[in-house]
C-alpha cells in the first residue's frame, strides 16, 4: 500500500503541476536515473513508471515526453494503475503523443476500475463533457461518487454540483451541501466559495440536514 501511494503521488504530480523541469541535472540525479533504468529494462513495472516520470520532467536525463510515454505504456500494459492514469493524461493533454480522448478514456477507465480515485474523477469528467465517449451525466455521477467516497475533494465538489443542479441524479440540496462541506473541509477553494454563495439562500432545514449528513459520512469514514 505504501508503494502504491508513492506511485500515485508521482502520477498526480503531472496533472496537478504540469511537466515540471527540475533544472540542471546533477550527478545524484543521473545516478538515480541510471539505476531506475536498469530496473525498468528488466521489466519492473514500478521502475518503468518512475522512469517515464523522469523523462517527463528531465530528471537525470534530457526531457523527452515521447520517451516518457513509451515507459508509461510499458508499465500500464502490466496493469499498474498509476501508469495507466499517467498514460491517459498524456493522451488527454497531448504530451508526448497526439491528443486522443478516446485513448485517454480507455486508460483512465483501466485505472478507475482498479479504484484509483483520480482516474475515476477524470473518467467522470469525460462522461460529463462527452470527451472521448458519449456524454452521459448518470455515468459521470457514478464515477464522481466512487472518487468522492474515497475523499477526493475535487470529486466531492463536482458531485455536489450535480446534486444541486439535478444532473445525472435527483436534485437534492441537502446532499449537495454535504458534498460541498466535505470538499471545503479539505481546503478545496471552489467548494468554499460555493458554500458562501448558497448558505444564505438555501432553506435552513436543508443546510442543517446537509451538515448532519456530512457528520455521518465523516463518522463512517473515520480511520481506525
Amino acid at each position: 500500500m505504501k508503494t502504491y501511494k508513492s506511485l500515485i503521488a508521482i502520477a498526480f504530480a503531472i496533472v496537478a503541476f504540469g511537466q515540471i523541469l527540475y533544472g540542471q541535472q546533477n550527478a545524484s540525479e543521473q545516478k538515480e536515473f541510471a539505476e531506475t533504468r536498469v530496473k525498468a529494462e528488466k521489466g519492473e513495472a514500478q521502475a518503468q513508471l518512475i522512469l517515464g516520470y523522469y523523462f517527463a520532467v528531465g530528471f537525470g536525463v534530457e526531457k523527452n515526453e515521447a520517451e516518457s510515454v513509451n515507459w508509461y505504456r510499458k508499465s500500464a500494459e502490466q496493469n499498474l494503475a498509476a501508469a495507466q492514469y499517467n498514460l491517459g493524461t498524456c493522451y488527454n493533454l497531448g504530451q508526448g503523443v497526439a491528443k486522443d480522448m478516446v485513448e485517454a478514456v480507455k486508460w483512465y477507465r483501466k485505472a478507475a476500475e482498479q479504484n484509483m480515485p483520480e482516474a475515476q474523477f477524470n473518467l467522470g469528467g469525460c462522461y460529463k463533457r462527452g470527451e472521448g465517449v458519449a456524454a452521459n451525466f448518470i455515468i459521470a455521477v457514478e464515477w464522481y461518487r466512487k472518487a468522492a467516497e474515497q475523499n477526493l475533494a475535487s470529486a466531492q465538489f463536482n458531485l455536489g454540483v450535480c446534486c444541486l443542479k439535478g444532473q445525472g441524479t435527483k436534485l437534492d440540496e441537502s446532499e449537495a451541501y454535504k458534498w460541498f462541506l466535505l470538499s471545503s473541509a479539505q481546503g478545496f477553494q471552489q467548494a468554499k466559495d460555493t458554500l458562501e454563495k448558497i448558505s444564505s439562500v438555501l432553506d435552513p432545514k436543508e443546510v442543517a440536514e446537509g451538515k448532519n449528513r456530512a457528520n455521518i459520512w465523516l463518522q463512517q469514514h473515520k480511520k481506525p
